[in-house]
Parts: C-alpha cells; structure tokens; sequence
C-alpha cells in the first residue's frame, strides 16, 4: 500500500531530478530532493502527510511499532540537533520547519513550470534551493532488512517561483575560504586544443570554454 500527496507551494532543497546522486557517506543514487514545509502556514498538509504515515505503517502491520518508527516528515530542529551532535553546522533553513526527503532510484521525477512546459535537464539550473515549487510524493512501507520503514518517493516537481525567493546556499562553501592569492604565481595563457600526434598545428589557438 502506498499514499499519493501532493505538496502545493513548498520550498525545495538539494534538487537532483535530472541526474542521480549518493548523499556523502552512502553508495545509494537517487534522484532526489528535499521539501521544506512551514508548520503553521501549512498546518493541514503536515497533518495529512502525518496521517498517511500512520495508514501506510497500519497496513504494512506495524501499527504496534508506530511510536518508534521513523516519520518521513521530521522536524527540523531535531535534524539540526542530530547533525550538531555528529558536530556537523546546522541549516538555517530548517529552523522552524518541518523537512521531508523524497527520492527514487530508479524512475526521474516528472519536472514542469507552472504553465505545464515540461523542463528538460538542459534547463535544470531553473529549479535551485529556495525555489518555491508544487511536489508529488507518495508514502510507502519498505521491509528491508537493514533498514525497514516508511519512506517518501519522488514522482513529479513543478516550478512554480524562482524570482521572488532567496537561493539557499546550502552546504556551498565561498571559495574564497579554500584559497588565496598565490605570490608570484605567471599569468595564465589562453589553453590550446591539443594537435594529434604527427600533425601540423594551426596558426591559431583555440581557448577552451
């Protein structure tokens, strides 16, 4: 048994719907993102998203076992708490939200803007975190054995606003804190497209782009 819900208006972080992506420390690739849900704005859908968890673990016969399994709407706070006990930095923008991680690793979620002009992998960079967008999900108990519980799939994204929203730099570090300037170091030269072995160069370099 699954659960379909829709999400309308959420925020969306770490988009990887064109491509498949392993999280650092794990070898599962997924297309995936993440969905932030605003708890008082968007009381309702964290409630039907609660509910569906409860129905979906039911039906999977674990109703006994509710109160220790895994809720795959969580609150951001403790995500916080949990990364700063592993003494990693927590993200702001999960400070009074709640999150949901959806993902699929097999089928790429169907992606749209808002007037349902599908949105193809040469224009991905439209969808970026902070982007408001309409998500479908749904709801699922997996048995297996290393990790078993209920888990959220990725099925479709839209667009719907990437002009009045802030781009979230998540886990993006400057660069100019990894280096610095390098005294004495020559000034770089247009790179050239290498000849193959035997042949006469052109007359002119090509910079490479």
């Amino acid at each position: 048994m699954s659960e379909t819900i829709r999400l309308n208006n959420v925020t969306i972080c770490f988009p990887h719907l064109f491509e498949k992506h392993a999280p650092p420390g794990t070898t599962r690739f997924t297309y995936g993102c993440e969905f932030l849900v605003d708890p008082i704005k968007q009381q309702q859908l964290c409630a039907e998203i609660d509910e569906a968890f409860k129905r979906v673990a039911i039906a999977a016969g674990k109703g006994d076992n509710l109160q220790f399994m895994k809720n795959p709407l969580q609150d951001g706070s403790r995500v916080n708490e949990a990364s700063q006990a592993k003494g990693k930095k927590p993200r702001e923008e999960l400070i009074g939200m709640r999150l949901l991680r959806a993902a699929d690793a097999k089928t790429a979620p169907g992606v749209v803007n808002a007037r349902m002009a599908p949105i193809g992998e040469a224009n991905k960079d439209q969808i970026f975190s902070g982007c408001i967008v309409n998500g479908f999900v749904d709801l699922y108990y997996s048995s297996n054995p290393t990790n078993p519980g209920v888990y959220c799939g990725l099925k479709g994204v839209q667009l719907v606003d990437n002009v009045n929203v802030e781009r979230l730099d998540v886990g993006v570090v400057p660069v100019e804190t990894m280096f610095g300037v390098v005294e004495g170091a020559p000034e770089p030269i247009a790179g050239t497209v290498a000849a193959d072995p035997g042949e006469t160069p052109a007359a002119t370099s090509e910079s490479w782009l």
